[in-house]
């Protein structure tokens, strides 16, 4: 379905999902800490059909090590239209000097001085993505607007 004013919303395809996470680097992980649901702010990197981040060690580094499900959303704002993707997948922490090595030379954009000593990547299980096209606001709502 093409957007228009009544319907803006854009359901964006795999391909369309990895596009613009190239271009984003900053997004929120979701796991779970203590059985407890925690959002932190991660500078990451889209890369190869995955997501890379550093850290350091802390609750966020102890959270994804007892468990590994995770997810990542990223959004951003064009001239006509603002952007939602959602990464779910597993979370690995880097270990062998192969892996380390490869992510040093990734070229990321960390937005602190404070440097972080731990890779971890994202393997995504699944990506969803919307586009929702800017214009005039509508305030009718529709069967579909309701829950």
């Amino acid at each position: 379905m093409t957007p228009d004013a009544l319907n803006p919303t854009e359901v964006l395809d795999e391909e369309e999902c990895w596009n613009v996470l190239l271009g984003a680097s900053l997004g929120r992980l979701a796991l779970s800490v203590n059985n407890l649901p925690e959002i932190y702010p991660v500078n990451f990197l889209a890369h190869d059909g995955r997501i890379l981040f550093a850290t350091n060690p802390g609750d966020k580094l102890f959270g994804l090590t007892v468990n590994e499900n995770v997810a990542l959303e990223a959004d951003g704002i064009g001239i006509n239209s603002v952007w939602s993707v959602v990464v779910k997948g597993k979370a690995r922490w880097l270990e062998s000097a192969a892996d380390i090595e490869a992510a040093e030379t990734l070229h990321r954009k960390p937005m602190t001085a404070i440097r972080k000593r731990v890779f971890v990547e994202i393997i995504p299980t699944a990506i969803t993505g919307r586009r929702i096209h800017r214009g005039v606001e509508n305030d009718e709502l529709t069967s579909d607007d309701l829950y």
